[in-house]
């Protein structure tokens, strides 16, 4: 699945590190592991000006690494995190004779524990502090330090790989912003932007349920003016002076105090940590982006009558079809056939509730609700279908074209593309737009996998 994500990973590292950063990617793609000294050999054998670029890349590759957009390959990293788990797990049982159900959590709690601390031991593996000259005078070595230059440099005999879930936790943020972005406005999507870059460096996984903290006058820091003064929040006037402009601090705070009370939640309070302390909630932005998109294709598909339906029974719970019909407001025969087609399709159930022992249809109430948990199963399993059925698509397509395809493969016709006739032409113009728009397709419904399961 992280193929169908090359493109965007390429296109996020040349706009944060630059040309180079998309072409370590690409060598780690085919490589699957990549040594910085591994990295200057392949500059020297194919690059046109090796001593020029050689620099840039090594650069690029310093600034992944310090980044954690790439990480260091251990040799334990061959092993899967369930079998380290389980290891570690069995290990600490051989400590008990005969463990007991408190045993046996402690037992969880300290494999958990041994596994995180290797975690987070290899985040610092292979890069290292650069030497200095602590000799020569201040400002000698302030002078050759510019803002290009690191204090780590990366350990040559270290293999890298590409850390997915640090580019997955890019695509959440990026999609976050754009929620905000749609849901209220610009400005809303650059506050929380703010905060998601405030705390970049802190938060270490996608399992986190909030972001680190950050109070308005951080984030009024890190917003340009000219974008909180657009003026598209109206706020209650100075009663001592209604002609006075807003100052930035409370156009950022008013914006906050929106996002807070937002249906989405996309802030939350930590006063835990002090006043004026709020963050991103994930916990709950990842139940909104998943319903967003379920009811965005129960519209699609059934209407915008169902998908009312679907709202009322998630938000109210367990209601008997007379309920159904009046908060709904539709007719009873409608109202019963779009509940009997959402029990066909498997997205309301129905609780059957008795009033006497013999459990008799006449004496019982039935009850229709939404499992959502297991609707998000069900829309996750048919995107892996569809993405399935795109390649295969995708591979049909290809093999129709195998003549055009050979033709192309061809030395003369690599050099000189006249050299196709005007049908070939055609038939890879018609071949380029297909295959563009299967692809476009699989990210769309990839976009959907990372809601679902990756979020």
């Amino acid at each position: 699945m992280m193929r169908l994500r090359i493109g965007s990973i390429m296109r996020i590292s040349e706009e944060q590190f630059g040309k180079e950063a998309s072409t370590i990617c690409k060598l780690l793609y085919v490589n699957g592991k990549l040594r910085l000294h591994d990295l200057r050999q392949w500059v020297a054998e194919n690059d046109g000006k090796p001593k020029t670029k050689m620099t840039q890349y090594t650069k690029a590759f310093t600034k992944m690494a310090a980044s954690g957009c790439i990480t260091a390959v251990l040799p334990e990293h061959t092993r899967s995190s369930t079998d380290r788990y389980l290891a570690a797990e069995e290990k600490e049982a051989e400590k008990y004779m005969i463990a007991t159900s408190k045993d046996l959590q402690a037992i969880k709690k300290a494999a958990q524990a041994q596994i995180d601390a290797e975690t987070m031991m290899a985040e610092g593996i292979g890069m290292k502090r650069k030497a200095e000259d602590s000799l020569g005078p201040a400002s000698k070595r302030t002078a050759r330090k510019t803002d290009d230059d690191l204090d780590i440099e990366v350990d040559d005999a270290v293999f890298f790989a590409i850390n997915y879930e640090k580019f997955t936790m890019i695509f959440r943020n990026n999609a976050i912003v754009d929620y905000a972005t749609e849901r209220i406005n610009y400005t809303a999507g650059q506050v929380v932007k703010a905060f998601l870059e405030y705390g970049k460096g802190k938060m270490k996984s996608l399992s986190e349920d909030d972001s680190p903290s950050a109070s308005p006058i951080h984030i009024v820091n890190m917003i340009p003016s000219e974008t909180i003064t657009k003026d598209d929040i109206v706020l209650q006037p100075d009663p001592l002076n209604p002609d006075r402009k807003p100052a930035l601090q409370d156009v950022v705070r008013a914006y906050i105090m929106l996002l807070k009370t937002d249906q989405a939640g996309f802030i939350k309070s930590k006063d835990e940590l002090g006043a004026n302390q709020f963050a991103v909630n994930f916990s709950k932005l990842r139940d909104s982006m998943r319903r967003r998109v379920f009811e965005g294709i129960l519209r699609e598909k059934y209407g915008v009558a169902t998908c009312r339906i679907v709202r009322i029974l998630i938000e109210k719970g367990k209601l008997d079809e007379s309920q159904v019909q009046k908060l709904a407001m539709l007719p009873p025969k409608e109202a019963r056939e779009k509940l009997a087609l959402l029990h066909t399709k498997g997205i309301v159930e129905i609780q059957e509730v008795p009033r006497s022992a013999d459990r008799a249809p006449a004496r019982t109430f039935f009850l229709w609700y939404v499992p959502l948990e297991k609707c998000y199963y069900e829309l996750l399993v048919d995107a892996y279908r569809v993405i399935l059925n795109l390649q295969q698509r995708k591979q049909e397509e290809l093999s129709m074209r195998s003549r055009l395809l050979d033709k192309l493969n061809r030395e003369d016709v690599i050099q000189n593309m006249d050299l196709l006739s005007e049908g070939d032409k055609a038939e890879l113009a018609q071949m380029q737009k297909v295959i563009q728009r299967l692809e476009t397709s699989k990210k769309r419904m990839d976009d959907i996998v990372m809601i679902f399961r990756d979020f």
